[in-house]
């Protein structure tokens, strides 16, 4: 294998390993990320190219993406912009401008490389979901519950409240819809004085869906920091026997509404973190600081087994590592085992179809804290897989913009997906990215039967390597490449992804040397052919025994040196043919014998050949091979009797 075949082979390995490192990628992210944009921009900010998943938008290509961005936000995404092109990774959010109105998305971009300098920069957004922690929190809550905007438009309700109303839903309609006229009044003075931070109950009727009108107690708070209003409906049934005990049920209601705000929203924080070990620590902080726990402990799996990564409160005692591994074989989500007095619970670190490890608390816990102990679990598990997919996709753009070897990815009808700079440079397409995207990949072969003849293979067998063709640039111009690829499935489909090497310079020096080996070994041969000439005639004059012999071994030298170059262009015409034949081996070494049968009887030496009857596939070149054996063995040795 020469340095070129071994350079591609090496290449391979490395790409293979790092798409065997993002093997789950490709399924993890597309849960993560959605309807994700990926996107380039040109050094002036306009899109080079952009994907929404897998779909592409030419429409944008040109455009500038300041254009898009809310007026109030442009400045923040002109930072971000200049941010990565001084070649920093920024993590941020936007607000942008779309037909639906409005959204905000989260952006991850990073500096984009051609040519060793940074020409633009490539990233990922995707749109932040909305909703607040109150309206997340409203089925949790036992009484009627709904939030409105300042109007009282309701925008959430849980189902109690929709209930007491006799409604499927009510989210649209308007809270003053359902209050008895002689009673609203009174309610729209209670949300004005909400609004100005003084809180009151007020009795008042509401009237369901069927007419019937039932007495009612309603509470309204403001939430300041989403500026909308939450009303709290109780019906008032049998209220007057228990007002006190009510009241009393009303502010542990609110305090533990209060508690379980503050630990969810701690726990939603967590995707802030910017690497795994930061995530699994901020979890433990957690448990400690907001749950009645003893011990936590949180273990991923390693080697067949669980590596312990963050703990807290005497863990190693209280966890085994046996105990936690069986939890994640078990595939529950939630896993309960005997310990006393205290409730030792395990949650599985998991999304999606990846599971991570687990996570161990021991402690008193209700079945509030259960809840949000496996809301944290999941967002660990998602956090945890999202960084490290962040870190994983950067890894990856670098390795393909900075490659020397041209890299691609096809479909098997010729559509190109994606190429690295490299590839483009090689065929011309250096700025022209989307036309080269925009053709078949057949039309870069120069003769199109050789791409069905790569595609046959790859069918075969799945990988390619070496395959040598004539491709064309997008000048016209002619070159030699040589290409490895392989089959990677996708999307339910298959696609081709390879590295493409440029061989064209390689190919000239072999053709080349081929041509100076030629002209060497006729000028030789020639030269050869005149001193045997003259020996000729030197031998023809009166000399001595000893000078004849001198002369008759000159001679044969020179004839066993032509004989040589012979051998060496007989090699390289089946080098270049590659052809084998089946080749009776008993008829080979009986010609052999024959032409050394005379020298053998000189030197007073048997040769002995026993017929086998073999038939072997091989070249002419086989016949030397056995001759020189043969010829070595009456040379250089001593013995009377050679046996083949």
């Amino acid at each position: 294998m020469n340095e070129g075949e071994r350079g591609v082979g090496e290449a391979i390995d490395e790409l293979r390993n790092k798409i065997a490192e993002l093997s789950d990628f490709v399924e993890i992210y597309s849960v993560i990320a959605g309807d994700s944009i990926i996107f380039t921009l040109d050094s002036k900010g306009n899109f080079s190219s952009v994907k929404k998943g897998d779909v592409p938008v030419p429409s944008l290509k040109g455009k500038p993406f300041l254009s898009f961005v809310s007026r109030e936000d442009r400045k923040n995404a002109a930072d971000i912009f200049m941010k990565c092109l001084s070649g920093e990774k920024v993590r941020s959010s936007v607000k942008v401008e779309g037909r639906d109105g409005e959204s905000e998305y989260s952006i991850m971009a990073i500096p984009w490389k051609r040519g060793g300098k940074i020409d633009g920069i490539q990233g990922i957004a995707r749109e932040v979901e909305s909703g607040s922690d109150y309206e997340r929190l409203l089925d949790l809550v036992s009484i009627p519950v709904c939030v409105s905007d300042l109007l009282g438009n309701i925008t959430a309700s849980n189902p109690e409240c929709s209930a007491l109303l006799g409604y499927r839903e009510i989210e649209g309609r308007n809270i003053f819809d359902f209050i008895d006229e002689d009673y609203a009044p009174d309610v729209r003075k209670q949300s004005r004085d909400a609004m100005d931070g003084i809180y009151i109950r007020n009795e008042a009727y509401v009237v369901t869906a069927e007419g019937v009108k039932v007495p009612v107690e309603i509470d309204v708070r403001e939430i300041k920091e989403e500026e909308k209003l939450i009303f709290s409906i109780r019906e008032m049934t049998g209220k007057k026997a228990m007002e006190r005990e009510a009241e009393d049920a009303e502010e542990k209601s609110a305090g533990h509404f209060r508690r379980f705000r503050d630990k969810l929203s701690a726990i939603m924080e967590i995707g802030g973190k910017t690497s795994a070990d930061e995530i699994y620590m901020e979890s433990v902080n957690i448990i400690t600081k907001f749950f009645d726990v003893e011990s936590c402990i949180i273990g991923t799996l390693s080697g067949g087994g669980i590596s312990v990564v963050a703990a807290e409160g005497g863990a190693g005692e209280t966890f085994e590592k046996d105990e936690m591994l069986s939890v994640v074989e078990s595939g529950k989500e939630i896993f309960e085992v005997a310990a006393g007095n205290k409730r030792r619970i395990y949650f599985l670190l998991s999304f999606g179809k990846k599971v991570l490890g687990v996570m161990g608390v021991e402690g008193n816990m209700d079945d509030d804290d259960i809840l949000l102990l496996d809301i944290l679990s999941g967002e660990v598990a998602k956090s945890v897989l999202y960084t490290e997919n962040e870190m994983s996709l950067e890894r990856y753009m670098e390795t393909m913009n900075q490659a020397v070897d041209g890299i691609y990815r096809t479909t098997f009808d010729g559509r190109i997906l994606e190429a690295n700079p490299a590839f483009l440079k090689i065929f011309g397409y250096d700025d022209r990215e989307e036309e080269l995207k925009g053709m078949n990949a057949e039309r870069l072969f120069l003769k199109p039967q050789d791409r069905q003849k790569f595609l046959e293979m790859l069918e075969k067998d799945g990988t390619v390597q070496h395959f040598e063709s004539r491709y064309v640039t997008r000048e016209g111009k002619t070159i030699f490449g040589r290409e490895s690829a392989w089959v990677v499935p996708r999307g339910g489909g298959r696609v081709i992804e390879g590295i493409f090497q440029d061989i064209t310079r390689q190919k000239r020096i072999e053709e080349d040397a081929r041509f100076y080996n030629s002209l060497l070994r006729h000028d030789i041969y020639n030269k050869n052919e005149i001193a045997i000439g003259y020996l000729g005639l030197l031998k023809s004059n009166e000399l001595s025994e000893k000078d004849r012999d001198a002369i008759k071994k000159a001679i044969t030298a020179i004839m066993e040196g032509n004989k040589l170059i012979e051998t060496v262009k007989k090699l390289e015409t089946i080098g270049d043919s590659n052809e084998m034949a089946n080749i009776n081996m008993d008829d080979v070494m009986g010609h052999i014998i024959e032409h050394y049968s005379e020298e053998a009887r000189k030197r007073d030496i048997d040769i002995i050949f026993i017929p086998t009857g073999a038939v072997v596939r091989g070249n002419d070149l086989i016949e030397d091979v056995f001759s020189n054996l043969i010829k070595n063995a009456m040379e250089h040795s001593y013995g009377q009797h050679i046996t083949v």
